[in-house]
């Protein structure tokens, strides 16, 4: 948004919705009149007309980047949006946001684990890592997204070896892989284990 939407409008930057509006149907049609006058005055009236638009459709987007964040951070409204499934909108918010350090690209890989996106979701967690490499909850992330893939992989190979004429030996100890559960049902379970990656 341009420093100055609101000041174009004649406004304070906490301006509610219904002044903007206000504001804005004021001078348009102060400039549409003027507009139509011969000379310099019609000249500038149709500047200020694209000028006002663009201030007025600023201000729009910032009271409803407000709405969403409320009296949290920009990263606890990414969060609610991600879990509320509105996964175009919190990448919106996100794309608007700076500076982009650990906690942007944190964010980022929640928006990919949940699109199932795995690997970029991983990326995106080792690039948060490489801003803040003693922050424990991106550490715990990469360590779940790193089993989820071995896991993964062990799946893959099994399967490719079963197509080949060869069979894994069949693990009979504890834990996820000895209970009776497919590799996909235990990178299940990791998925929900994680989710939401401790934010």
């Amino acid at each position: 948004m341009q420093e100055s939407s609101y000041l174009i409008l004649g406004l304070g930057e906490n301006a509610t919705l219904q002044e903007v509006e206000n504001a804005y149907r004021a001078l348009k049609e102060k400039y549409q009149t003027q507009c139509f006058e011969e000379g310099e005055i019609g000249s500038i009236a149709a500047k200020m007309l694209s000028k006002i638009k663009i201030a007025y459709n600023d201000c729009l987007d910032d009271i409803k980047k407000r709405e969403i964040i409320g009296d949290g951070s920009i990263y606890d409204a990414i969060k609610k949006l991600v879990e509320g499934n509105k996964l175009n909108e919190a990448q919106a918010l996100l794309d608007e946001t700076e500076p982009r350090g650990g906690d942007w690209h944190f964010a980022q890989a929640h928006i990919f684990y949940k699109r199932n996106w795995f690997l970029e979701s991983k990326n995106q967690v080792e690039m948060a890592l490489t801003y803040d490499p003693d922050n424990q909850s991106y550490k715990n992330t990469l360590m779940a997204l790193n089993k989820m893939q071995s896991t993964v992989d062990d799946e893959i190979k099994a399967q490719r070896q079963a197509r080949a004429g060869y069979s894994a030996p069949q693990e009979t100890g504890g834990g996820l892989a000895g209970s009776g559960l497919c590799s996909y049902c235990v990178s299940l379970l990791l998925c929900n284990a994680m989710c939401w990656f401790c934010f």
